[in-house]
């Protein structure tokens, strides 16, 4: 069992988990045990942060990388992490009742923790602004802007997420697409059903493509710009019925008309594994439209968890609409 730490207020961008030893890892060397569950440390890792104090023991015992675990140890990996400025001045709240809230989450936000990120997360915002045991019932890409909703009851969050992984809502994105021969012509709406399903071909291991996975997105183009430096783009209202992995951006670009600023399905695998291995890499973003994808959680449309009628959000346009 692992859970996660605070580690805020004092303690630095420190983040804590627990994990206990059952009869599965019974006689495992710690740093094993610890690479097992934390599948993005090494050993070497491991070992450099036990050798630094950042692993105890309960019953104590000195926290070596060789150690052999007993069956109901209880380990603590303390993992002190990057700096990282957090957006909490950023977030909008547009919506607040009893056991509902919908935010305006900035891009570059998480909506969880992940491997390198975890105080500028909408869950430790949630946190910081006292919303105590508030909970995300879906999730939006990182880059991605607009309309993100929360229960403050732990009793809906369950049905929420049903009204998300079925078609309980109603979504609708905000999109500028890279255009060049004109796929896009103002007024027309498009239905686009290619399924969906992971790119074996893409050396990322996460570059979504055709697939086996049904996948319904509905396209109205509102309004172009012509010219400019990057050329021409599509002002697009984008609704979705499913929700695969990156649909939307997927979808886009298999129509030749990636969404700009797309870091992973408008550039190559190479541009994409360089920008991750240097996120601040001036002459890749250089090359882009805009720092971040061009993609914007619009308008969204679900049932009150507690009086069953409709109730309705919309997130204000980025700035990036206006340039």
């Amino acid at each position: 069992m692992s859970e996660g730490g605070q580690g805020e207020g004092g303690g630095g961008n420190v983040r804590v988990r627990r994990f206990e030893v059952d009869q599965n890892f019974e006689g495992w060397r710690l740093d094993s045990f610890l690479a097992n569950r934390v599948s993005r440390l090494s050993r070497s890792r491991v070992g450099e942060i036990a050798r630094n104090g950042g692993v105890e023991l309960s019953p104590p015992r000195r926290a070596r990388p060789g150690l052999r675990l007993r069956r109901g140890d209880v380990v603590t990996l303390r993992e002190r992490l990057p700096d990282e400025r957090v957006q909490d001045d950023e977030v909008e709240i547009l919506y607040k009742d009893e056991v509902l809230l919908a935010l305006n989450k900035p891009a570059g936000m998480l909506v969880h923790e992940a491997a390198s990120q975890r105080l500028n997360t909408v869950q430790h915002y949630l946190g910081r602004a006292g919303f105590e045991g508030a909970e995300p019932v879906h999730r939006i890409d990182r880059e991605t802007s607009g309309v993100l909703v929360c229960s403050l009851a732990r009793g809906h969050v369950a049905p929420l997420r049903e009204q998300f992984a079925g078609r309980g809502t109603r979504k609708v994105y905000r999109a500028l697409a890279l255009d060049p021969d004109g796929r896009w012509e103002v007024g027309q709406r498009s239905r686009l059903d290619t399924p969906l399903g992971l790119d074996p071909a893409s050396l990322t291991g996460v570059r979504m493509g055709r697939g086996d996975l049904s996948a319904l997105t509905h396209v109205e183009v509102l309004g172009r710009r012509e010219g400019g430096p990057h050329g021409a783009m599509a002002d697009l209202a984008v609704r979705i019925e499913t929700g695969r992995q990156h649909q939307i951006r997927v979808h886009l670009a298999l129509e030749g008309t990636p969404i700009a600023g797309d870091k992973l399905y408008g550039q190559t695998d190479d541009f994409f594994r360089a920008l991750a291995d240097d996120p601040d890499d001036e002459a890749l973003l250089a090359t882009l439209p805009f720092p971040r994808h061009a993609l914007h959680a619009w308008r969204l449309r679900l049932k009150h968890p507690d009086t069953g009628e409709p109730v309705a959000f919309e997130a204000p346009l980025p700035a990036i609409w206006g340039e």
